[in-house]
């Protein structure tokens, strides 16, 4: 073997080797990118219990729809902010709600940092969330269709339900928010809000027996009425006139 056979030789290790490098950072690239897929998908495990939650058992897990704004055609750099504005989104949501029917603790601060000042002072004022000393809750179901428009603006529809303990006994409420935010500089805020909260009711059976008690009974039909006509006129005169005695 000659010197330049040798020299060269010793080269070829160096090529194969930055290939395999490149070939490994596309296959890490294609795993990063599955994952990212998956972190936005719209089902979640349930979470941690918060700490008024009942640990015993996992609480009901977010349920998240995404949708843009319609006939908007969007370039391939807006497909790619769509997806981090939904998963920045996802995770607003998430920190508000959860701090509000979990970590009552973590409440002030969730609502300062995701809301504008006016509409934070607004929604506190809403009584939205939980009883004041509520514990052993348990979220029963809670979703969200997030409508996500031009990247700026969104409209945030979330329902919870969920049950639990006070001082005073047990509670079931049905919430319903739906929250106005746009992205600035400094990330998304929710600039207006609706909120319906009420009791959740449960339908028993007792119920349904007592609707039946006091539904309507069913009119008389004109035949039926017509025989009862008959039958009256039968007993007070006529040829069969019993009582009508000279």
């Amino acid at each position: 073997m000659t010197t330049a056979e040798s020299k060269e030789s010793k080269r070829k290790p160096w090529w194969l080797f930055a290939m395999a490098i490149l070939a490994i950072g596309g296959i890490v690239a294609a795993a990063v990118a599955m994952t990212l897929e998956e972190d936005d998908s719209d089902a979640s495990g349930g979470p941690p219990s918060g700490s008024i939650g009942d640990p015993e058992i996992r609480q009901a897990g977010w349920k998240f729809e995404f949708q843009k704004a319609p006939g908007m055609r969007l370039s391939k750099k807006q497909r790619a902010s769509f997806r981090t504005q939904r998963t920045k989104l996802k995770a607003m949501t998430q920190d508000i709600f959860d701090a509000l029917f979990l970590s009552p603790e973590k409440q002030t601060k969730a609502l300062k940092v995701n809301f504008t000042p006016q509409a934070r002072k607004s929604y506190e004022r809403a009584g939205a969330g939980v009883p004041k000393s509520a514990d052993d809750v348990r979220i029963r179901w809670r979703s969200a269709l997030i409508a996500i428009d031009q990247n700026v603006r969104a409209t945030i529809n979330v329902k919870v339900n969920a049950r639990g303990l006070t001082n005073s006994g047990a509670f079931a409420s049905e919430h319903h928010s739906i929250l106005y935010a746009a992205r600035g500089k400094d990330g998304w805020e929710v600039f207006g809000f609706e909120v319906d909260q009420k009791p959740l009711k449960k339908h028993k059976a007792s119920d349904r027996e007592t609707n039946k008690k006091t539904e309507p009974k069913d009119k008389p039909s004109k035949d039926t009425k017509n025989k009862k006509d008959e039958k009256g006129k039968k007993r007070s005169g006529g040829k069969n006139r019993g009582g009508d005695r000279s």
